[in-house]
């Protein structure tokens, strides 16, 4: 204790980047649309922010021969892929669908009739960028092209061309993309890319399909859009766990009081910091904390929720110095 009846106040923030414990930030899981159960945010490249994808397009160039309709086909994955939470190792057999959809099950893959996701009739577990009834005609082209060294590949499987049912004059293409992680426990960031979606069809756009991740269950989806016509051409839409995100909350520093700041029981204290960074649909919570020692051994919380600050008033009996 170093003075009565005044407070000292050392205003000793550390970043919570560093693990002090001085001011916390907490993210709970409020996705912007949807997938409420299903681990991911989601957001498109229409959108702004740190996790947005831009769109581009890679160039396939590992044409499988597949062509039919209502048909799937096995391949195996070049690397572990955790979706909706399961672990799949690489070399793991994954099903690549003509409607448009791909699952870790076989079971139900080929209809041709979307359904809304989350739904526990099967298909389960689809990732499904356009999820509709489509075909290859005679020209159709599915490829599986790997990218990039580990552990930062990326596994692209394309579409193109490909067509609506019933539309074989003016083809679509559209890809997805799985991204490498070494992040244990993290699922992987997924992507959709469109680049052609007008395929001379009242499906144009996705107006009929379905868009979205779904658990194996069938009782958890992020589902981006059903029936939709949300999907306009040179367009992308990224899936990334939300625990991944919520972990990654921003730098943000504490604006008042400064170091070294004097103030008299009784006085009120306007604690105030930069908001975080955080660029998730996650609702941002903040804990303040206080403490005779710089090691944090006993501490006192506050809850100020999504506020960046609050006011406290020291009692004459809590003189001393406060980290």
């Amino acid at each position: 204790m170093r003075f009565t009846p005044w407070l000292f106040l050392i205003a000793a923030l550390v970043g919570v980047a560093s693990g002090a414990p001085y001011l916390s930030v907490e993210t709970s899981g409020v996705p912007a649309r949807g997938g409420a159960d299903a681990g991911y945010y989601f957001w498109d490249s229409m959108e702004a922010g740190e996790w947005a994808p831009e769109y581009e397009w890679f160039k396939p160039s590992v044409a499988q021969g597949w062509c039919g309709d209502d048909v799937c086909w096995p391949a195996f994955t070049p690397f572990d892929i955790r979706c909706c939470g399961v672990l799949h190792p690489a070399g793991s057999t994954i099903y690549v669908g003509s409607n448009g959809a791909l699952s870790f099950s076989e079971n139900g893959l080929t209809e041709p009739i979307n359904q809304c996701v989350p739904n526990p009739a099967p298909p389960n577990g689809v990732i499904s960028p356009l999820w509709d009834n489509l075909g290859g005609s005679e020209d159709g082209r599915i490829y599986l092209d790997l990218d990039g060294t580990a552990p930062e590949r990326r596994w692209y499987v394309t579409w193109s061309p490909w067509y609506f049912d019933d539309a074989w004059l003016d083809p679509i293409a559209f890809q997805v993309v799985f991204c490498e992680t070494d992040v244990e426990g993290i699922n992987n960031t997924i992507e959709f890319r469109y680049r052609d979606l007008v395929g001379d069809s009242w499906r144009d756009h996705g107006a009929s399909a379905t868009v979205g991740l779904e658990g194996p269950s069938g009782l958890e989806a992020a589902r981006y859009s059903f029936d939709s016509p949300v999907l306009p051409d040179e367009f992308a839409v990224r899936f990334v766990d939300w625990d991944y995100v919520d972990d990654l909350p921003g730098a943000f520093s504490l604006r008042t009081p400064g170091d070294e700041s004097v103030v008299r029981p009784g006085e009120t204290v306007h604690f105030t910091w930069e908001e975080s960074e955080y660029g998730g649909h996650g609702q941002l919570l903040y804990t303040l904390y206080l403490a005779h020692d710089p090691d944090f051994g006993e501490v006192t919380g506050f809850d100020t929720g999504p506020e960046a600050g609050m006011d406290f008033v020291f009692g004459t009996d809590e003189t001393g110095s406060y980290w």
